[in-house]
């Protein structure tokens, strides 16, 4: 039901795209650019360490490691464990159970060294896709749940689009910055980003100009 629901999603998306800004187009086409270029590294690294672990269809788990990947958290985890029953009932391999382990220990690795490394400095280049590893995995548990494989594609990017949301004077300071706290998980986002503190107000400016006043002359 959820591949139907995506294809469905992508169906009604080709037919009657959404309107978006420059600035939105440009975000998800970057994001989608570098979330392509990490799948696709992980993808050939898993497929190279299947093959070299002798694991028959190591190139078809590659391209479903590739494709799984694109889900945040959840598919590469998802994708370590499709060739467990192929490597256990493998008669050829000598030792299954020890091949199945370092199979998954070397996706592990690959996948911590990926996520945690590469895709994140990648994202990190737009200061727009920042995001705190909670989050993600928060956006992935409520956009999975209401939209299937769909909302969990689309997680980072609906959620850097509330970032980019942020950014707009319509929001004000005091409502913008404890947001990208919270999302980015850094008390010095808003400072990152190039934005003012909010300004003081009317009460606090009298307070400040009383007190220089009443300050005793230097010397």
């Amino acid at each position: 039901f959820g591949v139907m629901l995506t294809m469905l999603y992508t169906l009604f998306w080709l037919c009657s795209p959404v309107p978006m800004d420059t600035n939105i187009d440009i975000m998800f086409r970057k994001y989608i650019m570098f979330k392509t270029l990490a799948c696709f590294g992980y993808g050939v690294s898993v497929g190279l360490l299947l093959a070299a672990l002798s694991i028959d269809l190591a190139s078809v788990f590659a391209l479903t490691t590739f494709a799984l990947n694109y889900v945040p958290e959840v598919g590469p985890f998802m994708a370590m464990l499709l060739p467990c029953p192929v490597i256990l009932l493998d008669s050829r391999l000598e030792r299954p159970t020890l091949t199945m382990f370092l199979a998954i220990a070397g996706q592990f690795a690959l996948k911590f060294a990926f996520s945690n490394i590469i895709e994140v400095k990648l994202i990190e280049s737009d200061k727009k896709l920042r995001m705190h590893p909670v989050m993600i995995l928060l956006s992935v548990g409520i956009f999975g749940h209401l939209w299937g494989p769909t909302g969990m594609l689309l997680s980072v990017p609906l959620m850097a689009l509330l970032k980019i949301s942020l950014f707009s004077d319509l929001v004000p300071a005091s409502y913008r910055d404890p947001i990208l706290v919270v999302l980015e998980g850094d008390r010095e986002a808003p400072v990152k980003h190039g934005l003012e503190p909010p300004t003081a107000s009317p009460l606090q400016r009298v307070h400040r100009h009383q007190g220089s006043r009443r300050a005793p002359p230097g010397g």
